[in-house]
Order: C-alpha cells, then sequence, then structure tokens
C-alpha cells in the first residue's frame, strides 16, 4: 500500500471513531450490522463485537476483583501491625529495665511479626547502663559511621545495609536482607532486620516506627535509671 493510501486509511478509520464516540447508539439502529460483525481473535479466529465486548467486561470484573483482594489483603496486614504496636506502646509501661525492653521487642517483631531480629543499641556517651546492661551499648565509633552514614539528619532508615554493617549491628548468625533504623534521639538507634529484601524500604510509611521512637525516648531515661 503506497504512503497515500497509509494516510487515506488512516483519516478514514479517524473519521469513523469519531462518528461512533459522537453516536454511540448506532449500532442500537442497525442491529443486522451488529449481528454482521465479526472481529479477528488470537485465540478464537473471529467473534462477534457482543462477544467480545463481554469479554473485555468479563477481564475488567476479574481485574477489579484482584485489585479489590490487594486491597483487602493490606487492610488485613495494616490492621495486624497496627495491633502489635498498639500493644508494644502499652507494654513499654510495664518494662522495668533494659532486658525488659529487649523481650518485649523480640516478641512484638520477630515473634509476631516475622523479623529476624530487633536490637537496642545505645550510645555510650550519652547513657549509663546497670551492671550487666553492657550488651546494650554500642562501640561509638561504630555508632557514629553508621548514623554518619544511614541516618544523615534522619529519624529513620529503611533498606539495605553492607556485610560490615550487617555483622556489626547483628553478628554473622542473622539473615538480614533488609533493616529498619530508627534513631533514638542522642541516646543510640533501634535496628530491626528481615530476611525478605522488600520488607523494608524507603518507600515505607515511617508513621508507627516515629511513634515508637518517640516513646521510645520518653521511656528509656527511666528505665537506664532503674
Amino acid at each position: 500500500m503506497s504512503e497515500v493510501s497509509l494516510q487515506e486509511s488512516a483519516t478514514d478509520e479517524g473519521q469513523v471513531l469519531e462518528y461512533l464516540a459522537r453516536h454511540p447508539d448506532f449500532f442500537l439502529r442497525h442491529p443486522p450490522l451488529l449481528d454482521r460483525l465479526r472481529i479477528p481473535h488470537e485465540q478464537r479466529g473471529a467473534v462477534s463485537l457482543v462477544e467480545l465486548q463481554m469479554e473485555r467486561q468479563r477481564e475488567r470484573i476479574e481485574q477489579l476483583e484482584l485489585e479489590i483482594t490487594e486491597l483487602m489483603q493490606v487492610a488485613s496486614q495494616n490492621e495486624r501491625l497496627f495491633r502489635v504496636y498498639a500493644g508494644v506502646y502499652a507494654d513499654l509501661f510495664e518494662c522495668h529495665n533494659l532486658f525488659d525492653l529487649s523481650r518485649l521487642l523480640a516478641r512484638a517483631f520477630v515473634q509476631q511479626l516475622r523479623l529476624t531480629a530487633v536490637r537496642i543499641w545505645l550510645n555510650p556517651n550519652q547513657v549509663k547502663v546497670a551492671e550487666g546492661e553492657g550488651l546494650f551499648l554500642a562501640d561509638q565509633r561504630q555508632l557514629d559511621t553508621l548514623l554518619t552514614t544511614r541516618l544523615p539528619g534522619q529519624e529513620s532508615y529503611q533498606g539495605r545495609l553492607s556485610l560490615g554493617e550487617r555483622q556489626m549491628l547483628f553478628g554473622q548468625d542473622v539473615l538480614v536482607n533488609s533493616v529498619a533504623l530508627l534513631r533514638l534521639g542522642d541516646l543510640g538507634l533501634l535496628a530491626f532486620a528481615s530476611s525478605d529484601p522488600g520488607h523494608f524500604s524507603p518507600h515505607n510509611d515511617t508513621l508507627l516506627l516515629g511513634q515508637l521512637g518517640r516513646l521510645l525516648q520518653l521511656r528509656l531515661p527511666e528505665l537506664l535509671r532503674g
């Protein structure tokens, strides 16, 4: 087909599309034409316009049902997440020391939310811990490096860490493919680990994490005093 013929064909198709768009009742006024129309179909050879419309409607309905199912799953996950955090907020005030706090966080985030680890990492230049609680103190140099690298001027970080950073925080025996780091003011940080590479990402909402961080900054000084 020549270039002129192609242009004429495109013009004719455009006119047909414009006419049908302005007259959506065209086929209702010409039912015999509707019955004769056959539309090429990849799997079924040729189908009527009505069959094609019904098939597209079914596809749209299936897509809507899939989207509704996904929204319901997200809503269910968000409700469960909210309930776990709400329980942590309430139980924080029943903790008497750092070991109580550590057990509470492990129960909520490791046992209930299936994370692989959670760690309290406190700033040795800002806090004094009771005898036997030294495991909660960070190495000052390592803490400063991590805060500068991952939390420069921000309260939380969600994403990946280098191998050295992962081992520094969680040791060599914990499967860590994504993390959340939560700055606790000048007191240190709280670190969460997940085996799922996509569990913690920069696009995640930080509302619940932020609330937890603010509560811990209020509660930690009392726990450190015993």
